[in-house]
């Protein structure tokens, strides 16, 4: 049964110091920094640590309500930037049912080894076939793997939304995994209607697994980490989401992306994870954090959902 429902960002910021967040800003090329709607002036060293202060917490809220829970398995919800697939190949669901998922901690424009810094993931392979299974049952087509070779950028493996937060919400990496990868980068990409009815089939179909599951949405919120809107949040559309699934509105976000907007492309795509599990979890998300951070150039924020709404 799906009983718990986590989200946060992924932001590569939120994982490291505060003496490398001036570094992760100046990767935005310098012709986009003048023009840009923001300033990161005033995000002082005490600034940054403060912000990373709260990411702390925030990963603590989510770790301590999923150590609570122990589910049998966490169904991972998040994007592919290029590392597992490629323009050979861009599903835009995809199920992994190995026995292992690894990829490395490493951010690329940092210049650190992808060899030093990976992990490896169980996986658990019979929720992951159920969960196929049953997508396949209920109308979706889903993509799926169950050999792990990335084609994208083989020495990275999987994505940073698979691999980055797992040691902040399972420091132990003792819950097994399920894998969902939803293509939010790479036009033409699932609508939020689509994602929404997708959370629904989702929660269908663990609702008919006898043991406990929990889902995580990893990403967003609005961000364009490389793109014209780099160090850019919106902050009002970030607001306006999370007031939705605080509400239990998420019926709400089915009209997103069916309009074109600079503030929807990019690394805001990754929303669509969030309105998944909305939609799965079907009650009251609490807010556990939010703020923005043009050095960390995203809209950082923590939710969790329990099955009973409290």
């Amino acid at each position: 049964m799906l009983g718990l429902g986590l989200a946060s960002s992924h932001a590569p910021a939120l994982f490291r110091p505060a003496e490398v967040w001036p570094q992760i800003y100046a990767a935005i090329p310098e012709y986009m920094k003048g023009s840009q709607p923001h300033t990161a002036i005033d995000e002082t060293p005490t600034v940054i640590q403060s912000y990373i202060d709260r990411i702390n917490a925030g990963f603590a809220v989510l770790q301590e309500k999923l150590e609570s829970f122990k589910p049998d398995a966490l169904v991972i919800l998040g994007d592919d930037q290029g590392d597992m697939f490629a323009k050979s190949m861009m599903p835009a669901i995809c199920i992994y049912t190995g026995s292992e998922l690894w990829g490395t901690l490493a951010v690329p424009y940092l210049d650190e080894d992808p060899k030093s810094m990976i992990i490896k993931l169980k996986v658990h392979q019979g929720i992951a076939n159920h969960l196929l299974e049953g997508l396949f049952k209920k109308g979706f087509d889903p993509a799926y793997s169950e050999i792990q070779r990335p084609i994208g950028r083989p020495e990275h493996g999987a994505s940073h939304a698979m691999i980055h937060p797992m040691p902040k919400l399972m420091p132990a990496l003792d819950f097994p995994i399920v894998p969902v990868f939803l293509n939010e980068y790479f036009p033409p990409m699932p609508t939020a209607k689509r994602c929404w009815q997708l959370g629904k089939a989702i929660r269908s179909i663990l609702d008919t697994y006898p043991g406990k599951v929990a889902i995580y949405a990893s990403g967003g919120l609005s961000h364009d980490p490389t793109g014209p809107r780099a160090g850019w949040v919106d902050e009002p559309l970030d607001r306006w989401f999370l007031e939705r699934i605080a509400k239990n509105e998420h019926n709400l976000l089915k009209s997103l992306f069916t309009f074109d907007s600079a503030a929807l492309n990019g690394g805001t795509g990754e929303l669509r994870a969030w309105i998944s599990v909305a939609s799965a979890m079907d009650s009251h998300a609490e807010i556990v954090d939010y703020f923005a951070s043009s050095h960390a150039k995203i809209g950082c924020g923590f939710a969790y959902w329990s099955r009973d709404g409290k």
